[in-house]
């Protein structure tokens, strides 16, 4: 098979995957009926502010990305960063763990060098990473999910480990095929990483944007719970929705969707905390639909005028 013709095939299984995890999730919480019956009844004026804290998500994706490449000791506008970010965002729809955001650096190469821009989002994703294991897992003791909380913490550490070696023993990576030929390239992957470690300052600030990321995600799930009328505490959606989001992360499904649902619907049976499921449902698949979709359909354009001048040059 062609690279195409593979990538076409894992493309089709990953969207059969998404759908079959949503249909049973629907059948076994009563059908298609009462998942449409649910989403009748949601109130506009809380699905705005979802949509308003989801715009403020977009705000502080980008600024971290600004803080990212500042860091590496390069300079990107805010509205050239923001395009790149609503660019990529359509992307998010058909890969899965927003791997689209590896495809920043290459629209910025005029202003970063390519390797560079890459060691930033790799940085990005390794701290957005880090925050939300360290969230998901006091989340979990707090809800007293333990074992949850165990299986993510030792996921931490793995994390935590990895990157310590990859950082100490970069002379393995420089012996990948794909690097092997390039070792200036790994020389600024690892010169933005080492930038990034020299400034604490920076450092803080990323992971505060990070940390208005996770928080205002567990607010627009939380507004497209009262939208529905699932009577779910905000406390309980903002200890138990961030472990949802990591199992989402796994690359098995379309942007999360199906696992993350299927997660949160877990957790809160874990809980013990009783709820009507349809709408769950309902706020959990809503939560794509403005986290992503909206903002796909918005960066659509940026993504048609950035192929065309990719084209060009």
């Amino acid at each position: 098979m062609t690279g195409g013709a593979r990538r076409g095939l894992r493309l089709l299984v990953t969207v059969l995957v998404t759908v079959g995890i949503l249909v049973l999730l629907a059948r076994d919480l009563g059908g298609g009926a009462d998942f449409v019956a649910a989403a009748r009844r949601a109130r506009p004026g809380w699905v705005g502010l979802s949509l308003a804290a989801s715009t403020v998500c977009l705000l502080l994706t980008t600024v971290r990305w600004q803080l990212i490449v500042r860091g590496t000791g390069y300079t990107l506008g805010f509205w050239r960063a923001l395009e790149i970010v609503l660019a990529t965002w359509p992307l998010a729809v058909v890969t899965p763990s927003r791997a689209n955001d590896l495809l920043r650096p290459l629209a910025v190469t005029d202003v970063v060098p390519l390797a560079a821009g890459a060691g930033g989002v790799v940085a990005e994703k390794a701290i957005d990473l880090f925050l939300l294991l360290v969230v998901a897992s006091i989340g979990a003791a707090f809800a007293g999910l333990f074992a949850w909380a165990v299986a993510v913490a030792a996921v931490l550490v793995l994390e935590i480990v990895v990157v310590a070696l990859v950082l100490r023993r970069r002379r393995w990576l420089e012996r990948l095929p794909l690097l092997r030929r390039r070792p200036e390239t790994v020389e600024r992957l690892f010169e933005a990483l080492s930038a990034l470690a020299r400034a604490p300052g920076t450092l803080a600030a990323i992971a505060a944007a990070s940390l208005g990321v996770r928080f205002f995600t567990v607010v627009i799930t939380h507004t497209l719970l009262v939208a529905v009328g699932a009577d779910v505490p905000f406390l309980l959606t903002l200890t138990l929705w961030p472990a949802a989001m990591l199992v989402g992360v796994a690359p098995l499904t379309l942007g999360g969707m199906g696992t993350r649902d299927a997660a949160f619907l877990a957790l809160l049976a874990q809980h013990g905390t009783h709820v009507e499921l349809p709408s769950v449902l309902v706020a959990t698949v809503g939560y794509s639909a403005v986290a992503t979709w909206v903002f796909a359909v918005v960066g659509l354009p940026f993504m048609v005028r950035e192929a065309a001048g990719a084209r060009r040059a």
